[in-house]
């Protein structure tokens, strides 16, 4: 007779990662209920109040030569990582260093480290989410017959990804940096509301105002609307597809090393 014995070495930097990602799982399946308006439903409604009902007084010259549907459809796809990011990167973050959440407490007991627990969350939030949400959104939406470009519609979805690469670990970041839970409003109120509502998914970012167009093209939103557009209607991005994924890119980068230090300052113990 045998007798198992446990595996008790240290696991490596991707063993950790996936060790803390199969947590948030486990915890996302006990709360992804509470996810299915923000991230589902509401998209949808969208869609038929806004892109339908208001576009259907609204000119297509004024959207480039697409109906309103067609416009905002790719924009709600990419729209909806953000929302999710709401839901992810604010609360269960924060929560994760207090008493009233403390998971990330919990697992800095096992030999996961603080970067593993980061590069584990992240892994949740800007692979496992955008891959399963974002795609339901983007079939749910393709029934309207909003698509114009085919297969290639399907790549609204790696834009959505894209977008939330690049802002999941700043959100990281920010949650991580605020001691007390009442300031948590203020990513929604400052970050995550604007960038959802002035990123070109409901009007062209042009007809914003000059002095704050500069902040739509520091949106990541905006860059990831307008390569879902492009997937979706076949129209041109405002920059080259290769600059508006260099830009997320080193938004995504530059976060990680940012949401890196952050943790390890609040979880080194």
């Amino acid at each position: 007779m045998t007798t198992a014995i446990a595996d008790r070495s240290a696991p490596t930097p991707a063993q950790a990662a996936w060790r803390a990602f199969n947590l948030q799982l486990a915890l996302y399946k006990h709360v992804w209920h509470g996810t299915v308006f923000t991230s589902g439903l509401l998209p949808v409604l969208y869609m038929v109040s806004i892109g339908i009902g208001v576009g259907a007084y609204i000119d297509s010259s004024a959207v480039g030569g697409l109906t309103y549907a067609e416009f905002i459809a790719p924009g709600l796809v990419a729209s909806v990582a953000v929302m999710m990011l709401g839901n992810d990167m604010v609360f269960p973050v924060h929560g994760g260093y207090e008493d009233w959440g403390g998971h990330y407490l919990a697992q800095r007991a096992t030999p996961l480290g603080p970067v593993d627990i980061l590069n584990g969350h992240l892994l949740y939030a800007v692979v496992f989410r955008p891959f399963t949400n974002c795609t339901v959104v983007a079939i749910v939406l393709a029934f309207f017959g909003v698509y114009t470009n085919g297969w290639w519609a399907a790549f609204a979805v790696v834009a959505a990804a894209l977008v939330s690469a690049a802002l999941a670990p700043w959100l990281h970041f920010w949650a991580s940096s605020i001691k007390n839970d009442s300031n948590l409003n203020m990513i929604f109120r400052f970050a995550v509301v604007p960038i959802s509502l002035f990123s070109g998914v409901f009007f062209p970012a042009g007809e914003m105002p000059g002095f704050l167009q500069p902040l739509v093209w520091a949106s990541p939103l905006w860059h990831g609307t307008e390569l879902a557009r492009a997937a979706t209607a076949d129209v041109a991005p405002a920059l080259p597809p290769l600059a508006h994924i260099a830009y997320l890119a080193a938004l995504a980068v530059t976060g990680w090393y940012a949401a890196r230090w952050r943790i390890q300052k609040r979880l080194n113990f």
